[in-house]
């Protein structure tokens, strides 16, 4: 139990953590992606304005390589002035029109291509990259010309266009080491978060058993209490239908000992599938297994009931065809209990009970379906097998159910490797079906 529980916790641990150091990862990639993409695109389109000028044009810095279209020149720039100098903080660190030094714009390689309304070259300038020739410039901005589109990438290119009256500029950003800078950022976030996640890992498994401890230990005495309480009141409850039987010698059956013998035997079944639970709950339980006819095991747990459902007026029929499936005996016959008692309890008079077994490709279904009462009905029939859980107060006081029963079915499917399900086909009848793998 103590081990299960702390796999769990385990898993459930590093998923958190696992989330988390996505989030982290992405957020830290993301911006550092959205700041470097930014950067370049800003400087392509001071480049476009300027025609392929290296200067800060209407941003408010010199030109560098002296007066030019939109430039400011040195004199007019104020070095003292704080509104000249300060602005880059008050703009934010993500905002599109951060300014850009002098610096950046002479360190950066580009290319760039102008052409004519004509469609004719009218300047080709190369001179801040030496792997691209004039020819290769002027056929990679032509591409992009007859494409139409503004923006894109063209192998390590970034490259933008801009359309004027007189002329159409396309600049070409070398963004290579830019795209290793974010390969870099992310490969060793990636390590980083690794090794944190390693390590995180390690702390969770260690601290792990202290820390479901006492849970493990308020489930252990919670199921040795259901079972020392089941034993215990086994006896007692013998005892106390025996005395009726007895007395029922003497003075003939009446109303209170047939009210004391039924709630005994509701008693006796209430411990029974409460020990079932307890029981099939263990982590470690392996029931054992071997062959047999699941169609003379279905028509040997229905025979009980035959009886009781003909006292409601109940139509019973069986379908057991052979079938052999590897299974626990002892408890696929319980199951079988289980689901034809609530059959016969829940099922109303003149309604009707029929079980069947069908193969389907590699899988053995046992299906049994009754009547219901349109009032027992609920909106999700998967409920049905959640424990204590009952559709209305009235419903197990009327008819003798603690809303267990079928917990315990499930409980009992899943210690054999089967599938327990229940569905509606209409409004008066329900489907409980078992799926077994042959």
């Amino acid at each position: 139990m103590v081990k299960t529980l702390q796999v769990r916790f385990v898993k459930t641990a590093m998923i958190a953590i696992t989330v988390l150091l996505l989030v982290v990862i992405g957020a830290i990639s993301g911006i550092y992606t959205y700041r470097t993409y930014t950067d370049v695109t800003q400087l392509a389109d001071m480049l476009l304005e300027n025609r392929g000028v290296p200067d800060m044009g209407d941003m408010g810095m010199m030109n560098p390589g002296g007066p030019g279209r939109g430039s400011v020149a040195a004199d007019d720039f104020d070095w003292d002035d704080p509104d000249d100098m300060d602005d880059d903080d008050d703009m934010g660190w993500f905002r599109r029109d951060r300014r850009i030094t002098p610096d950046h714009a002479m360190s950066a390689r580009y290319f760039l291509v102008l052409f004519a309304e004509d469609g004719s070259v009218q300047k080709t300038d190369t001179s801040r990259i030496y792997s691209i020739s004039e020819e290769k410039a002027q056929e990679m901005a032509q591409v992009v010309l007859t494409s139409g589109r503004e923006s894109g990438l063209a192998e390590r290119f970034l490259y933008k266009m801009r359309d004027e009256d007189d002329y159409t500029a396309v600049v070409f950003m070398d963004v290579s080491s830019q795209l290793s800078s974010v390969l870099s950022v992310i490969v060793i976030s990636f390590v980083i978060a690794a090794i944190g996640w390693t390590l995180m890992l390690l702390l969770v498994i260690a601290l792990s058993k202290k820390a479901i401890t006492p849970i493990a230990e308020n489930i252990v005495r919670q199921k040795q209490f259901v079972t020392n309480a089941g034993h215990e009141l086994k006896t007692p409850l013998a005892i106390i239908m025996a005395n009726t039987e007895a007395l029922e010698l003497y003075t003939g059956e009446s109303k209170w000992t047939r009210n004391i013998k039924d709630q005994t035997k509701r008693l006796s079944g209430l411990m029974q599938n409460l020990l079932t639970l307890s029981k099939m709950d263990e982590p470690d339980l392996k029931l054992p297994k071997d062959e047999f006819d699941l169609g003379k095991l279905l028509i040997e747990s229905a025979a009980p009931f035959e009886e009781p459902a003909r006292k409601k007026k109940i139509r019973f029929s069986v379908d057991a065809a052979p079938v052999t499936v590897r299974a626990n005996r002892d408890s696929m016959g319980q199951l079988l209990g289980i689901l034809f008692d609530n059959a016969v309890k829940y099922t109303p008079e003149g309604g009707v009970i029929s079980a069947g077994i069908r193969t389907e490709n590699k899988y053995v279904i046992l299906e049994q379906r009754n009547s219901i009462d349109p009032a027992d009905a609920v909106e999700d029939p998967g409920r049905l097998f959640e424990r204590f859980y009952r559709s209305d107060s009235s419903r197990t006081r009327k008819k003798g159910g603690y809303g267990i029963g079928l917990s315990a079915a499930r409980a009992i499917a899943q210690a054999n490797g089967a599938e327990i399900g229940a569905m509606y086909t209409d409004q008066e009848t329900i489907v409980f079906s078992v799926i077994i793998m042959v």
